[in-house]
């Protein structure tokens, strides 16, 4: 008969001039009854810092961006360094070439407005000395917009759940059959509260979901302010009462955005403690060892509002 022990050993971390030496908690399955520990070194030196890009081109016509960071240690604690010396440009395949220059923060944006078509790729070119010797290294994306799903209506519903109040945003759209489909929806309350960190992102592929129609199913659901009054709201989370207006951007994204949005997400909140697999490379779609993402997309904008709460128990 095999048994099987979990054990777990003290995290400590031991400093030494610039290394970092962590004894870090270790799983241990034990088997026959034997069972044996051993801290294990991990060395941290930093490596070298790498370009970081993120870029979201959309269809509105406007003054687009493209933000140029460096990638900084793992146990540093300010914001990662920025980019300002850097050339940008974006180039179509419709014939159209569009230069960004450094605004402030690592981003730079358009000298003139335009808006992306469907259909048409984009193409993202960065040139930048990122050790300062003199090289300029070329670093590289590409994105093709796609077009927008056809939305009909989104609803806010009242519902109380547990003894809680709580707003259901619910979503009603044909799904097509005939392609593979990932969806990016972000919403903003009374234009002043949104799910803008990727973090806070709502993604969904359309597995299984995929040419049905969605008859008003639910993406999200929000707390009821007035509850949250009375026991103290220290939690992050969105809140929200009646009356409060809700826009919700449906986006058709590509499935490499996709992938780095959920790759993204899986590195704050982590994989299962006990089973989950190591924490991976990011995707990108940047060359030459960079990382981040460049995309397009077409933005599709549906509002409703907040009803009263409801009495059901």
């Amino acid at each position: 008969m095999v048994e099987f022990s979990f054990q777990f050993s003290v995290i400590r971390i031991k400093m030494t001039g610039n290394h970092k030496i962590i004894f870090f908690s270790s799983l241990s399955i034990v088997m026959l009854f034997f069972s044996c520990t051993a801290p294990i070194d991990i060395n941290t030196r930093d490596s070298e810092p790498m370009l970081v890009v993120y870029g979201c081109l959309t269809n509105e016509f406007k003054t687009q961006y493209v933000r140029l960071t460096l990638s900084s240690p793992y146990f540093y604690n300010a914001d990662n360094p920025v980019i300002s010396d850097a050339k940008v440009r974006v180039t179509a395949s419709n014939g159209r070439e569009y230069l960004f220059t450094h605004d402030t923060k690592g981003f730079y944006v358009s000298q003139r407005r335009f808006a992306v078509v469907p259909g048409i790729t984009y193409h993202l070119t960065v040139e930048v000395d990122l050790k300062k010797d003199g090289t300029t290294a070329c670093y590289e994306a590409e994105t093709v917009t796609l077009p927008e799903v056809p939305v009909d209506s989104i609803t806010m519903t009242s519902l109380n759940l547990m003894g809680f109040q709580h707003y259901s945003l619910n979503l009603f759209m044909q799904e097509p059959a005939e392609s593979e489909n990932y969806y990016l929806f972000n919403f903003i309350i009374n234009d002043t509260i949104s799910n803008s960190k990727i973090s806070d992102f709502i993604i969904s592929d359309d597995l299984m979901l995929n040419g049905e129609y969605l008859n008003g199913i639910s993406l999200k659901y929000f707390n009821d302010a007035a509850e949250f009054e009375e026991r103290g709201n220290d939690w992050d989370i969105f809140l929200m009462s009646p009356g409060d207006r809700v826009r919700l951007h449906i986006l058709n994204i590509e499935k490499g955005y996709y992938y780095f949005i959920r790759d993204c997400i899986s590195e704050k909140y982590g994989e299962n403690p006990f089973f989950g697999g190591p924490p991976s490379n990011i995707y990108t779609n940047l060359s030459n060892g960079a990382t981040g993402y460049f995309t397009s997309y077409c933005i599709q904008e549906k509002e409703a509002v907040a009803p009263e709460p409801s009495n059901q128990k």
